[in-house]
């Protein structure tokens, strides 16, 4: 039947309309204005007769290969705007109506893959977490802000846009960008619409798994494929349950330039095929980089294969095929930077292509577990059972992704190695698995009767059910990398940063992936310290963003937040808010609300349930005060051997308050250095051969003797180490006497005096690091009443060292206090009788 006359000229001006219209449904109207038309257009130079499951699915496919590469080419141009858009749709719209499309009405397959779509979209978001549409995981924190700047500037982004201008290349495919963006220029980019966009797309993934089992066997196989992709593929599972859209749609693609190469293959030379082809590899290379280098692993696998069996006319289509995929990727290309990785980089780098590496039985079984056994079982069975002539593709597709596993189980680096995850590329062979299960189910459908059929269906479907939707088995263990991270708590504080900062603020978060706190770039529009992207492995992020060097930094706040060390590193990465989220799963930068609340230097501005937002007081002084009880100075440590140093404090009576360590060295190595006080674990020194001096002060929990254990992986060189005392409201006279107590300090050019109180039973003199000598104590003799100093025993009971009698001469006098022996920390009690006392000066001396 051929579709009548101006049909989608008039659809498309219905659409316009639509979009027009504020309604929920509007991204989804977006996206069909934006996709359709140019694809149906597309798909008419491709073949004139279509059926109902073709003309509903087949041109959305070439609409986004053809914005993808279309918007790659014209970037510069700045011309991806609304207007453009509608003028190509409708431009089209007009040129497939002069195709005179015809429509067979076969449509049995339609039903059955609308409910495998359906099943897909069941478990593609996390719907008992659902929270405002946003996605799960981290991976979108990455992706919505390129998409904005896409939809805002109309031109593909070249860097990470205002909030971190540091990071100015930017490299990786923005293909799923870029469809996304296009159908937000109607109304305003939002997670919502992002995310209805994604889920309209695993319509046209199901669409891509049956056209390439068609392609490849016939219409069955195409069905029982979507059907293995919904139902039996856990990794494909993962993939929507971790919002990872990008690697989404970029499979799509690339299983639907398999199916068009394939039938170009099997054809004599088409050229129209053959630039269509490229057309649908190119889109996928330019929407992932794994697809990418997959794409040209299988081609060169592909051609290599033809030229051995001489068949120079496939040769010729291919090597046609992959010269367009190529040139139409060109302007991707020439967006890449070769640069070699920085020594830091390499050092990141091959710790995770060690763990991301296939090295062992058991790494190949929990791989195999996220892949799906069900589907490898299936889909092992499927291969059993194909013909010699139907081998060769899939083999060779099989192969192509094993290729860099197998590489890395024999730890061989090759060019860019270091930008790769092996396991991750291992797990595409869910791909295809669901092709070759598909061939098991329609093979098996032959062999048995409906009735038996049926039954093992419904039983598969019955068990694959169970291990998506209550995972059955342990399918998917517990990960928080699934889960919705947005909650009300968090949602109001990033509601105050929108309402209450400026755009220049500068947040410090806990941490850049499973911590809803790195969120906060794409909500509030306001710069963290750690953002999403901290160990992205392309364009220089770990090196430029710094994230390992500031949190090794910032850890001075989750330790001792209340000293001038921490007010010293705040300002230096000008951070004027602190942010503890309520959702947090993972350990980065563990900040404790209690302690900044109990400190000056932070001012509690509002918090929501277990969310916590503060403010960075830089002109208050720290409570506590720190005082040096010993030191040691060039300590030097084994690689691979505990050291150990013993600390025995001698402490007098009525002693309170807590010991620090801190520790200086110079960064000057690679490595780290696990930190203990006895059994219990304090901290852990982290080099990264930067050069720069480096602080750290870790709260010790013993006013008694104890060990510090120090387990160093390479030799270590401490230019410090120290042992302090913090006191809390005290007065630093000098590095050996503190003043605890409500004392009155008084400033004058000549003397730093200080007046103590009369009746205040809670004054105490501290003196640290002392040995056998005198507390000298220069008065001003005015006013009357005794001033006893006293010194407690074990007990708790106080005993006088010396009595001032004050005669209100008005001179000043002195009065030494004998100390008998060697003391880390010693206190004397000050209470006054009648007036005030001053003290004109406090001092030590040895004897």
């Amino acid at each position: 039947m051929n579709i009548k006359e101006h049909t989608f000229l008039v659809s498309c001006a219905v659409l316009l309309g639509l979009v027009g219209l504020k309604t929920p449904a509007q991204p989804v109207f977006s996206l069909i204005l934006v996709l359709y038309f140019p694809g149906v257009f597309i798909t008419s130079v491709m073949k004139k007769e279509l059926d109902v499951v073709e003309v509903l699915f087949l041109p959305f496919l070439f609409g986004i290969s053809f914005w993808i590469v279309f918007s790659y080419f014209v970037s510069e141009a700045n011309i991806l705007h609304w207007a453009v858009i509608v003028v190509i749709s409708l431009f089209s719209s007009i040129c497939a109506d002069r195709q005179h499309i015809k429509v067979t009405y076969t449509w049995h397959e339609l039903p059955f893959l609308l409910v495998c779509c359906l099943f897909v979209v069941s478990y593609s978001y996390p719907w008992s977490q659902f929270y405002g549409w946003v996605p799960p995981g981290d991976d979108m924190k990455y992706h919505v802000t390129h998409i904005e700047n896409i939809a805002t500037s109309n031109s593909l982004p070249e860097d990470y846009g205002r909030l971190y201008p540091e990071v100015d290349i930017l490299t990786y495919p923005l293909g799923y960008h870029t469809i996304t963006a296009l159908a937000s220029m109607f109304s305003t980019t939002s997670l919502p619409s992002i995310v209805s966009s994604t889920l309209f797309v695993l319509f046209l993934s199901c669409f891509s798994f049956y056209s390439l089992g068609k392609t490849l066997f016939n219409k069955k196989t195409g069905v029982y494929s979507v059907f293995s992709l919904s139902f039996l593929s856990l990794f494909f599972h993962r993939l929507l349950y971790t919002s990872t859209y990008p690697n989404v749609l970029a499979i799509c693609l690339q299983v639907f330039a398999l199916s068009l190469l394939f039938k170009t293959v099997q054809n004599n030379f088409d050229k129209k095929m053959i630039v269509l082809t490229g057309l649908a590899f190119a889109a996928s290379g330019e929407t992932h980089s794994y697809i990418f280098l997959l794409n040209i692993l299988f081609l060169s696998f592909l051609f290599g294969f033809f030229i051995f069996l001489r068949d120079f006319s496939r040769v010729k289509i291919l090597l046609c095929t992959g010269v367009g995929f190529l040139l139409l990727m060109i302007p991707y290309i020439l967006r890449l930077r070769f640069e070699p990785p920085s020594t830091i980089e390499i050092w990141t780098y091959t710790v995770w292509y060690t763990e991301d590496s296939i090295r062992s039985l058991s790494d190949l079984i929990r791989n195999i577990s996220i892949l799906s056994p069900l589907l490898l079982f299936f889909g092992i069975l499927g291969g059993i059972t194909l013909k010699r002539n139907q081998v060769t593709e899939l083999v060779l597709w099989i192969l192509a992704i094993l290729l860099i596993p197998f590489l890395s189980f024999l730890q061989i680096q090759y060019p860019g190695w270091y930008s790769i995850s092996p396991n991750r590329i291992f797990l595409y062979l869910f791909a295809p698995l669901c092709i070759l299960s598909g061939k098991f189910f329609s093979d098996l459908e032959q062999t048995l009767s409906r009735k038996k059929f049926l039954s093992f269906i419904v039983i598969t479907v019955l068990f694959s059910s169970g291990m998506h939707h209550v995972n059955l088995f342990n399918s998917f263990l517990p990960d928080p990398v699934s889960e919705v991270q947005m909650n009300p708590d968090d949602h109001f504080i990033m509601q105050w940063l929108i309402d209450h900062t400026d755009e220049d603020t500068i947040i410090l978060n806990t941490g850049p992936t499973v911590d809803c706190s790195s969120w906060i770039p794409i909500i509030c529009k306001r710069r963290v310290v750690f953002p999403s992207f901290s160990g992205h492995r392309g364009d220089k992020c770990i090196e430029k963003v710094g994230a390992h060097k500031k949190r090794v930094d910032l850890w001075i706040v989750a330790y001792v937040p209340d000293s001038h060390l921490a007010l010293q590193i705040l300002k230096r990465y000008s951070i004027e808010y602190i942010y503890i989220p309520a959702w947090k799963k993972r350990w980065f930068l563990d900040l404790y609300p209690e302690k900044l609340v109990e400190s000056p230097l932070y001012q509690l501005v509002v918090k929501k349930g277990n969310a916590y937002l503060f403010k960075v007081n830089y002109d208050e002084e720290p409570e506590t005060t720190y005082f040096t009880v010993m030191s040691s100075k060039g300590i030097t440590m084994e690689g691979d051997q505990l050291f150990t140093l013993s600390v025995s404090p001698v402490l007098s009576a009525d002693v309170q308050g807590i010991f620090f360590l801190e520790v200086q060295y110079t960064d000057s190595t690679y490595g780290q250095i696990d930190i203990r006080e006895n059994s219990n674990y304090l901290g852990t020194i982290l080099k990264y051969k930067t050069g720069e001096e480096k602080s750290m002060i870790y709260p010790l929990s013993e006013l008694k003797a104890f060990d510090l254990l120090f387990y160093p992986e390479f030799d270590f060189h401490l230019e410090e180490l120290n042992i302090l005392f913090g006191l809390e409201d005290a007065i630093k006279i000098s590095e050996h006497i503190g003043l605890k107590g409500k004392w009155a300090e008084l400033q004058s050019k000549e003397l730093k005096k200080v007046t103590v109180p009369s009746e205040d039973t809670g004054l105490r003199i501290y003196l640290f690091n002392v040995c056998k000598g005198e507390l000298i104590i220069r008065y001003e003799d005015t006013g009357y009443g005794n001033v006893d100093i006293n010194v407690s025993d074990a007990l708790g009971k106080w005993h006088a060292m010396a009595v001032i009698y004050r005669e209100n001469s008005g001179e000043i006098k002195e009065v030494r206090i004998p100390i008998d022996r060697e003391y880390s920390v010693f206190v004397l009690g000050v209470y006054v009788h009648g007036d005030h006392f001053t003290i004109a000066e406090l001092q030590y001396t040895k004897v």
